[in-house]
């Protein structure tokens, strides 16, 4: 008898054993793990923000061959969204761009100067009768006669797909400094608002241009009306 329950103690072991050997073999031959990825709390747009407070941090089973995910700590400050997401969608690194990111956006340049790749060009957008800076030094990477493509800030896409569809003439010069750009629309005064803020009030209120009067005229002073004479 004592050797059966031996016998039977031992034979379950060994299938214990074997079991808890197939399980570990299992799991170090699909390479699975358990990371913390990124999960959105609330949904958000196209060139929204990345911020800390919009996800949860939440275990994730993966095994080779899955999906990137984002992982805590790995999203660069700045970062922006590249797409819509929904409220509970994990985070993958083609949903996110990072900051400085820059796109092609090939615009139509009334005379462009002579120009090569790798120069930099002011670009001017005629609205009324001014000429509005709409872009400082940006970057040319291809001439095409009047065909100049740009790289601008990837979070300026909209505006520039704008004025590129627009019949807006835009003019160029060669840069001789580098500095910053900036961008998103509806049509083209907004997008040109956004490029230059500080001549969107004057775009938004003041009515077409006339042709200002000479400087040197004065403004005629009003008559006094003729007093009447007694009669006697």
């Amino acid at each position: 008898m004592n050797r059966r329950r031996v016998f039977a103690a031992v034979f379950f072991s060994v299938v214990i054993i074997a079991v808890l050997g197939v399980i570990v073999g299992a799991e170090i031959v699909s390479g699975g793990q358990t990371i913390s990825v990124l999960r959105l709390r609330t949904a958000v747009q196209l060139g929204d923000v990345y911020s800390a407070a919009d996800v949860d941090v939440v275990p994730l089973r993966i095994a080779p061959g899955d999906l990137n995910y984002e992982t805590v700590g790995s999203v660069a400050v700045g970062a922006r969204f590249a797409l819509p997401l929904q409220a509970g969608d994990l985070l993958s690194p083609d949903e996110l761009e990072p900051p400085g990111a820059e796109i092609e956006i090939t615009l139509s340049i009334i005379n462009p100067p002579p120009i090569q790749s790798g120069q930099s060009i002011d670009i001017f957008a005629t609205v009324q009768e001014s000429q509005v800076l709409i872009a400082h030094a940006v970057p040319v990477v291809g001439v095409s006669g009047g065909q100049l493509t740009v790289l601008v800030s990837s979070n300026d896409e909209l505006a520039w797909v704008e004025i590129a569809a627009s019949t807006a003439q835009l003019h160029a010069v060669v840069a001789v400094t580098s500095g910053p750009t900036g961008l998103p629309p509806a049509n083209l005064q907004d997008a040109i608002c956004e490029l230059a803020p500080s001549d969107c009030g004057g775009l938004a209120s003041s009515p077409p241009l006339t042709t200002p009067a000479p400087s040197g005229s004065a403004k005629p002073s009003a008559s006094p009306s003729p007093t009447p004479t007694p009669s006697p």
